[in-house]
């Protein structure tokens, strides 16, 4: 023990061998009812990997339990412990929680508070290094106490009182043993002087507290009417009221001396439980008797107790010198085993004249019901036991060796024919036993009030262990995997007169698991496949309603047991638990709470004893699991599940969560706003660590957990406290969890909210890139489609254009064509026309030109015959004609219509040229005309009427009045004018 008290080492030494001298006497004060010892878990520091001294013990609201170890602050959330360091690596004494969840510590050197980080990891701060230098300085902070929103640290020299600000600093005069907070008093003992209580900054010392002067006082707590109980390690327990204090129980004061009182704490139904030195954990009754007794080898496995702590199920959590135990104090159920005295599987018990007899496969042991000793194996029972019971005031015990009476001191046998199963009474002859053995039936006869063997009865050979009687007087025979047999005995009982077999063929399901057992005065008969009963009217069996509506037609029941009060007790393959009867006839099926013993019990042959006063004893394979049905645990307490662990698998293990929330200084059990995390996508693989503060039953919890958003529905139920899950789509999640205990209770859902965003090329901004860019492709598809359409429409309409202009060259063309050939056809027709006109003005110019060339003839004759004739009449007439000619010749209207003919083949010729030349003289335009058409100078002289020589001298003077150059011929003028 490695407390520092100088006024508690001084006897350490020679206390603990006392002690040890002591131990043997502490059986006197063993159990004393008929139960055995609590269930308890043991946990060893390899397991929690810690110190192996545990000095402390707190819980928070969300069922945690803290634990002030040698390694720093423990943490137990039910499946995974986990070890805090204070900042100076040194042991953790003392650890208390505010109502807001801190978690107060005291130890070596130093004192102050756990917290959560952003991470929800649990965080050293301290408390003790904001205190001035002078006061910075003590040994051991043993003791931390909250009074509302003050916290009292207690060092051995000073005592620090925080008020969440501030410290007030108590400096007594005298050095502090220890402190102890009751009924918001602090209590400071004070070995100098005495015990006193902290008032303002002083120590008032209490009336009568000089009793404690060289005392060290291990525990203060209060009692009825402002008694207290004061604790001392060394001098034992004392009741203190109005100065006076007096040893508590006088005949327990030695071995409380001798055994070291190391703490000592008040359990809510009134009993104490008290934590030594020397003998382990003692609990205590109000009175200070000792009930039971949990040391090395009986439910803990240290002698030394140095803490001790009571959760909200009555439990205890036992801080050792070399580990932590979990004692189930408040449950109903306990173990009768080796550790008490009772090796072997449990197979039957009974309980008469106030002893307890339990027989398992090495013998019949016996304890007394008020007595202070463990089990006794009684003489001659050695071996396997199958039955003890009560018949006529013999107890008579059924022995793998024969049949067996009990009579002090030992057991005497009745039959040594092997194997002895049961006994059982028959109907209306209370003076005759039959016995069922190995192979068949024997008959005792009750002589002067003891049972004495008759005979065994032949005709039946089978296994008997299972037997009963039905109303009728018939006796039923089962055989586990051969089935059931009616037997008819005799009038006189000597021998059997019929035997019929009862199996497949008559109602049952198959041949095997057949039992026989007598509930509600009838007979049930259990099989392979549901329950029985024997319809006497059809000679064959029918299912039961009250177990098939229950437990269903095709359940597996193996043992059944009604109490006095007509509550029935079963264990079938998938069942465990009671019928309960209320005030009213109906039976309620309560089971839960026996979950937790099946996997204990004895899977050979099955058994529950019913005692006298309703208890319950199931076989087990290890001694008995006894039930108390008085006992109701408090079940309006649910346990929590917690996510204690979030991580991610990107580059390694990452965690991201480590189990506590916090609310500005608080401590919480939901998740924030600020914990609920987003990750970026590289991080969307997840793992889950949880667990749940159930610690009964050895903590068999299943769980379900289900992802929100990614699952559709729970899991089924598995024992695994880790989920992991790999490459989550980006989105929302919501991780739920439950547990279901060993009583079949469901805890509260806990749920982690989390984000995974999308990868970069998923995101809100790259997707509005994508967007932007979407539509700018789009906006520029369109606009090149647009183009394309636009240009491609140009090229259309290029195309349809130039096949239009094509059409329209074509058409153009055509109409060129058509136009040109019109032209064409124009010209010809104009060529011809003014061919023709040419011809016609040929024509006419030569009809002139004959006409001219004709009469000019005409004339000359004439002037030849006038020269000739003298008749002057004649030559009168004659020259008469010559004139005529010569007007006929200089006649206009032939020029008239020489120039309209000239002038439409010549283009207007006549009047272009007398435009341009007004002096000319119509002579000369006639000369231009005839110059025009390319007449030659005598043409022209026939047409003018004139001499060439003449034609000459007027191709002369027209030269002159156009002012014609003298390089310039007249008629190349004339022709291009």
């Amino acid at each position: 023990m490695n407390r520092t008290s100088p006024f508690r080492m001084r006897w350490l030494t020679s206390i603990f061998l006392a002690g040890i001298l002591l131990l043997p006497a502490m059986q006197v004060f063993a159990q004393s009812s008929l139960s055995g010892l609590p269930f308890t878990r043991n946990f060893q520091p390899i397991e929690y990997k810690a110190g192996i001294q545990n000095w402390d013990i707190a819980q928070n609201r969300q069922g945690l339990v803290y634990i002030a170890n040698n390694f720093g602050l423990l943490e137990f959330d039910g499946d995974q412990w986990q070890v805090y360091g204070v900042k100076n690596g040194t042991k953790v004494r003392s650890v208390a929680i505010d109502s807001r969840g801190r978690i107060y510590a005291g130890g070596q050197g130093d004192f102050g508070y756990f917290f959560p980080n952003d991470r929800g990891q649990l965080t050293y701060i301290s408390l003790a290094d904001s205190l001035e230098k002078k006061f910075r300085n003590f040994d051991e902070t043993w003791s931390v106490y909250i009074d509302n929103d003050k916290v009292y640290f207690c060092t051995f020299t000073n005592i620090y009182v925080y008020d969440q600000h501030t410290f007030t600093i108590i400096q007594p005069s005298n050095a502090i043993d220890h402190s102890f907070l009751v009924n918001r008093q602090l209590y400071v003992n004070q070995p100098s002087v005495g015990l006193g209580v902290l008032e303002g900054k002083d120590i008032r010392f209490i009336k009568g507290g000089d009793f404690y002067k060289g005392k060290s006082i291990a525990a203060v707590l209060p009692l009825h009417d402002n008694h207290l109980l004061i604790a001392t390690f060394q001098e034992g327990i004392y009741k203190y009221s109005e100065g006076i204090s007096q040893p508590w129980r006088e005949d327990l004061q030695a071995f409380l001396k001798g055994s070291i009182v190391n703490c000592v704490i008040r359990l809510r139904n009134g009993n104490f439980a008290v934590g030594t030195q020397n003998n382990g954990l003692l609990i205590l009754d109000p009175d200070g008797a000792i009930l039971t007794q949990f040391t090395s080898g009986r439910g803990i496995e240290t002698t030394t107790v140095l803490s001790v702590y009571e959760d909200d199920l009555n439990n205890l959590w036992v801080g050792q010198n070399n580990g932590l135990a979990y004692v189930e104090l408040g449950s109903p159920f306990t173990f009768i085993n080796k550790q008490i005295g009772l090796p072997g599987s449990g197979y039957t018990a009974y309980l008469h004249n106030a002893k307890l007899y339990l027989g398992t496969n090495t013998g019949v042991y016996m304890r007394e019901k008020n007595g202070k000793s463990d089990f006794k194996l009684i003489d001659n029972t050695r071996g396997q036991v199958y039955h003890i019971g009560e018949y006529a005031n013999n107890l008579l015990i059924g022995h793998h060796n024969g049949a067996l009476r009990l009579q002090e001191p030992g057991a005497a046998h009745l039959s040594y024919e092997p194997g002895s199963w049961i006994f059982h009474p028959l109907k209306d002859h209370p003076a005759t036993l039959i016995e069922g053995v190995y192979a068949g039936l024997q008959v005792y006869d009750m002589v002067n009030g003891q049972w004495k063997f008759r005979k065994k009865l032949r005709g039946f050979e089978e296994s008997s262990r299972v037997m009963a009687q039905d109303p009728s007087g018939d006796l039923w025979v089962t055989h586990g995997y051969k089935g059931a047999y009616k037997i008819k005995l005799s009038t006189t009982l000597d021998s059997i007169t019929g035997v019929k077999f009862y199996g497949e063929d008559k109602g049952f399901p198959s041949n095997l698991l057949i039992n026989v057992f007598k509930v509600r005065n009838e007979l049930l008969f259990t099989s392979s496949s549901g329950v029985y009963k024997y319809d006497p009217k059809a000679d064959r069996f029918i299912p039961d309603d009250f177990f098939s509506t229950r437990l269903g037609k095709t359940d597996q029941v193996w043992f059944i047991r009604e109490d006095a009060m007509g509550n029935i007790y079963f264990i079938s393959k998938n069942h465990i638990g009671v019928f309960r009867k209320n005030s009213l006839g109906e039976y309620i099926l309560e089971e839960n709470v026996f979950n937790k013993i099946r996997k204990y019990l004895n899977d050979d042959l099955v058994s529950i004893a019913i005692l006298q006063n309703n208890e319950v004893l199931f076989g087990a394979k290890d001694g008995f699991i006894h039930y108390d049905p008085t006992m109701k645990a408090d079940r309006t307490l649910i346990f929590q599940t917690l996510i204690r662990k979030v991580g991610t698998t990107y580059n390694g293990d990452s965690t991201l969560f480590f189990g506590n929330y916090s609310v500005h200084d608080s401590i919480t059990g939901e998740q924030q706003l600020e914990y609920q995390p987003e990750l970026p996508y590289k991080s969307n693989s997840m793992h889950f660590t949880f667990a749940a503060t159930s610690y009964e039953g050895n903590a068999d919890l299943t769980y379900q957990y289900y992802l929100e958003n990614y699952e559709k529905d729970w899991s089924e139920w598995n024992t695994k406290t880790l989920k992991e899950y790999t490459n989550l789509k980006e989105g929302n999640y919501i991780f739920h969890v439950h547990a279901r205990n060993v009583n079949g209770e469901i805890s509260r859902e806990a749920t982690y909210t989390f984000t995974i965003l999308p990868p970069w090329y998923r995101s809100v901004w790259a997707y509005s890139v994508y967007g932007i860019s979407i539509i700018a492709l789009l906006f520029t598809g369109f606009n090149l489609l647009d183009r394309k359409y636009q240009r491609e429409q140009k090229l259309l309409e290029q195309k349809q254009q130039e096949e239009l202009n094509q059409k329209d060259t074509a058409l153009e063309k055509l109409s060129q064509q058509s136009h040109e050939e019109i032209t064409r056809l124009q010209n010809e027709k104009l060529e011809s026309e003014l061919q023709h006109m040419n011809n016609e003005l040929a024509t006419s110019t030569m009809h002139l030109l004959n006409k001219n060339e004709f009469i000019t003839g005409i004339k000359n004759q004439l002037a030849h015959i006038l020269k000739k004739n003298g008749n002057e009449d004649v030559k009168k007439e004659l020259t008469q004609i010559t004139r005529n000619i010569e007007q006929n010749i200089s006649a206009d209207a032939d020029w008239e219509h020489f120039q309209f003919h000239f002038d439409r083949v010549h283009g207007d010729f006549t009047n272009r040229f007398k435009a341009a030349f007004p002096t000319l003289s119509p002579q000369e335009i006639k000369l231009s005309a005839y110059l025009r058409m390319n007449l030659s100078s005598k043409e022209i002289a026939q047409l003018l009427n004139i001499s060439v020589r003449g034609v000459e001298i007027s191709r002369y003077r027209l030269r002159k009045k156009i002012q014609l150059d003298r390089n310039k011929n007249l008629q190349d003028f004339i022709l291009n004018f």
